[in-house]
Formats: C-alpha cells, structure tokens, sequence
C-alpha cells in the first residue's frame, strides 16, 4: 500500500471522522477518563484491533495514573500508544485491524502496556504523560491496541480498556518509556536460550528509570537487565522478573539516572524442553517476544519521551552478563494463577468506575544516595527486588554447599553442613513463598 494512499486516509479520518474519534469526557466528578474497545469482534485468533480517541488540540494534558479494565482470559496484550495521526481501514468503523495495518501515522510513543491480569500504574508526585495541547506534545491521538489470542465465543463483544487518571495541571517532570527488545530464535528440547541485547543510551538529558516490565510469551521462564559501566565492565541489577506472572510495571531495584555513555543491558531466558518444534521472534502466541518497558521521569522542557533500542552484544558485553541472570525467580503458583485467572468480570462492568478490584502499583520516587536506596529497598514492596534477593541469596547458598562439600569430601562433617544447607535453602524457599502469598492478598484486598 502507497505512503500517498496511507496519508490521504489519515487526513480524511482527522477531518471528517471526529464523532468516533473524540476523547470522551471524565466521569462525573473525577478526573478519570474511560477507553474502551467500541464492542469489538476479534474474527480470528491473534487478532490485533486498536480503537483511536482524539484529544483536545487546544488543552495540554498528563496522565499520572493507569487502570486497566480486561482480563488474560480474552486479551493476551493491550497497548496504550499516543500517536500524532491514525490509521484506519474504513473510516466508518470505530476500531480497525492493526495486525495488518498500521497503528498510527507520523509521530509514535508507547504509554503504556499491560498483559496476564496486571495491575495498574500510579506515577510518583509531579510526574505524568504529557499528551494533546498546542506545545511541545506531539501527542494528538491516543489509541488502544489490544492483541486477541483467540476468537471471542459466538455474539459476544469485547470492551477491553483503560481509566486513565488525568490533569490539566502542569507536571514539574515528564514520563516516558525506553522500550527494549531483542529477537529470540530457540531450538527445541533446550533447557536455557538466551537472547540478549544492548543499548547505548544516546540521550543528553538524563533519564530517571524508576520502574519495569517484561513481557515474554510461554517459553519465558526469567528477564534480567542491568545497568553496565563501559569502563569497569561491572552491571548493577536493576530488575529481574518473571514473564509468566502479571505483567505490570514493578519499582526497579532503585531509581537510576542514565544519560549518554551509560548502557543497559537486557537478557530474556527460554526453555523449549518438551517441544519438539523452532520457536522463532513474532507477534503471534505461538512465537515468542523479548520485550523490556523501563518507565522514567525527565526533565519537562528539554526531556525526550520516548526511546527504542535493541543492539547485537559486543564480546565484551556479551561476558559482562552475571552467571545468576538465567536463575528463575522462586515458583509462585498464587501469581502464576492469577496472571491466568486473576480477573473475570470486566464484561459485567462496562462503564464499570470501580478502583478497588485492581490494585495499583504504586511508584515513588526515591531519595538520597545509591548506598541509602539499597538499604531501604527492602521497604518498598517491589516484587522484583524481592525475587532477585531471594535468588541471589538462593544462588549463594547453593555455592556455599558445592565449597563445603569440595573442601570436606573425607570429612563425615560434610554431610552434616550439607544437609543443614539444603534445610536453609528449603526454609528460605518457605519464608520466600510465604512473602509472596502475603505480598499477593496485601495488593488484592488491600491496596
């Protein structure tokens, strides 16, 4: 299809299709904005269907808070992108498909994603999205993709979508999204495929990444990435997470500032044991995905809003990776069951306003030095930072016993110190189960 062809739609659609387009108004005495998918009717498996929603071009806006409405049942991903022009295939519908065309015409910056029953997203104080207006947002159009991995059941449609919380009242620091990726290809029967990829950060503003997402497909079992000196060769954890559990943005280890000359580097680990075919990169929930959303704060005036990166490892990165980074956090069967099962209802519950049946994850921008944050981290309610202490910790105790054990091999003392390591690990592994169940209802029913 022409570029010519692909422009001439978006300018009838901008011109003439305002009644659909429109950003609908806030609920009645909030701040709160509903998208919905206009009942949709996904006609396939891994359908991919966005609706668009056309912001006030005179009124600066920012978001500072997500909600989402959906379920993993129907929706296997949803997307918010804030785009300066759309696409659509017929100008007398409200949704197109996606897969086969394009989401959005000139300028595009994802806002925000959400998959496997996540929680939503509440910015720290000052910062938000900075859409619509006549100033520096290019922002014109939000639209919602939502990503069907299967047909819906005969007569019915679907409403998945967001509330967003939004302001009118300038935020001190603009958000953003630095979205990495990298192409998986995995063999089958393999126990751990790595597919890595770095990124040279090429901002002169520095960027405050605050929080995390990763997003992998069934083979998925750890996502790793750290920030790397160049110089020193040394990487600092800054999140590790499980793609199998709710695909949320979680607090990283710290708030890191990164600027250029700094470098990021992700690893996203597979196991293929039990198939019998090649798993290759693609869109489909047959294929697989290597994705990393780091969240930040920047400065509002000069600050960019959105970065994509995704380079092939040189040697030197390449060995910098730490030999934990394809240790899996501890098995958790609540959140794994929840990230299928978690939320039922949202059918019921179309113009739903309810803000308790999905609990936020709540980012805060934390203060003094590197030393004090990771001295408090373990106050701050991060399922990720908690999942890396435990596997370090786990990975730790596991070393110690091979030492005792390579030290002691004539010594009827080392069957003692091993078995009262592996009655630690097994402990461990309870105090860890029992931090996540507690972890799982304090966020559920009383957040």
């Amino acid at each position: 299809m022409s570029l010519w062809f692909v422009s001439l739609v978006a300018f009838y659609c901008a011109t003439f299709c305002d009644g659909y387009l429109q950003m609908p108004p806030p609920l009645p005495g909030t701040n709160t904005y509903q998208l919905r998918m206009p009942g949709v009717v996904p006609e396939r498996d891994d359908d991919y269907i966005c609706t668009a929603f056309k912001l006030d071009p005179e009124k600066e806006m920012y978001i500072t808070q997500f909600r989402v409405e959906g379920t993993a049942e129907r929706a296997h991903h949803m997307i918010l992108s804030g785009c300066a022009g759309v696409f659509t295939s017929s100008p007398d519908t409200p949704s197109w498909n996606c897969g086969s065309h394009a989401t959005c015409t000139g300028s595009t910056r994802i806002l925000y994603a959400w998959a496997k029953n996540a929680a939503g997203t509440r910015l720290p104080p000052s910062v938000g999205f900075r859409i619509g207006g006549t100033g520096k947002s290019r922002v014109k159009y939000l639209v919602v993709q939502v990503h069907y991995a299967t047909k819906l059941p005969p007569g019915e449609r679907d409403y998945t979508g967001l509330d967003l919380e939004i302001t009118f009242e300038p935020q001190k620091y603009i958000a953003g999204i630095l979205l990495m990726v990298a192409s998986p290809e995995i063999p089958p029967h393999q126990a751990v495929v790595n597919s890595d990829s770095c990124c040279p950060l090429d901002s002169t503003v520095p960027i405050n990444v605050f929080a995390t997402r990763v997003h992998a497909h069934a083979l998925g079992t750890v996502i790793t990435a750290y920030k790397y000196d160049p110089k020193t060769h040394g990487t600092e954890l800054m999140i590790k997470g499980n793609p199998q559990w709710p695909q949320a943005f979680y607090p990283t280890t710290r708030e890191f500032s990164v600027a250029k000359g700094d470098e990021i580097l992700i690893r996203c680990t597979y196991s293929s044991l039990g198939k019998d075919t090649y798993t290759r990169s693609g869109g489909s929930g047959a294929d697989e995905m290597c994705n990393v959303y780091m969240m930040y704060y920047t400065d509002a005036d000069n600050g960019t809003e959105f970065q994509s990166c995704g380079y092939v490892c040189n040697p030197e990165q390449n060995k910098a990776y730490p030999a934990d980074s394809i240790e899996p956090p501890p098995r958790n069967p609540v959140l794994e069951a929840y990230a299928i099962h978690g939320k039922r209802n949202h059918q019921l519950r179309k113009n739903s306003s309810d803000v308790q049946d999905h609990p936020e994850i709540i980012t805060q921008k934390r203060k003094g030095n590197a030393a004090e944050q990771k001295a408090n981290v373990d106050q701050s309610f991060s399922p990720q930072v908690a999942v890396a202490a435990a596997v370090a910790q786990e990975v730790d105790n596991q070393r110690q016993v091979v030492n005792v054990d390579q030290e002691t091999t004539s010594s009827s003392k080392s069957s003692q110190v091993a078995d009262d390591n592996e009655k630690a690990i097994r402990q461990q592994k309870q105090r860890e189960d029992n931090f996540w169940s507690f972890l799982f209802f304090y966020r559920r029913f009383l957040s």
